[in-house]
């Protein structure tokens, strides 16, 4: 069970900065490779908050060898260095440790949101419709968090937008061929 003192410490900040709307301050994300991070690309930007002056941060987290894999992550280093809400497409099953859930409904699998309660105790919820693309889960993401550029339009997210177009996975492109 991962509890952060910091944000059960600062819950009543913790739900201003996570229930109210908050703004992108870039139209478009561009998710590309970093000096040092061989597994993951990203892209990051500022979101401004409604009624706090705290510096937020979205940072968008792809794969580099499954770009189906992705997360997405809000920030506020002011409450936490640890997201303050985040989204995963894949990964890891997370449970819900809480004995009042049953424990059939403890296990949570991707794609999920997570969130933490007022114990500082992170929890995940299941994201319900399902989609691998990434742009579509931007939009489910945004609604989740509160979070648009302007008259509810999101950001557009780019995946190494200086590359060639290919969309790389984990999958065997030659898996249904047969090789004599």
């Amino acid at each position: 069970m991962s509890v952060v003192p910091a944000i059960r410490s600062k819950y009543g900040f913790y739900r201003k900065l996570l229930r109210e709307h908050k703004y992108v301050l870039r139209d478009t994300v561009d998710v590309v490779k970093l000096a040092g991070n061989p597994t993951f690309l990203e892209g990051k930007t500022f979101v401004s908050h409604i009624d706090l002056d705290a510096e937020i941060t979205l940072a968008i987290r792809v794969k580099s060898n499954d770009h189906d894999f992705f997360r997405f992550e809000l920030r506020c280093h002011e409450l936490s260095d640890e997201p303050f809400f985040q989204f995963q497409s894949d990964g890891c099953t997370h449970r819900n440790a809480d004995e009042s859930i049953p424990l059939a409904q403890q296990r949570i699998t991707t794609p999920h949101f997570s969130q933490y309660n007022q114990q500082g105790t992170n929890f995940t919820y299941k994201m319900e419709e399902a989609t691998a693309e990434i742009n579509h889960s931007m939009v489910y993401f945004c609604q989740e968090a509160k979070l648009n550029l302007r008259d509810d339009e999101f950001p557009v997210i780019r995946v190494l937008p200086n590359a060639l177009p290919l969309h790389v996975t984990q999958k065997d492109p030659n898996s249904t061929v047969l090789f004599l």
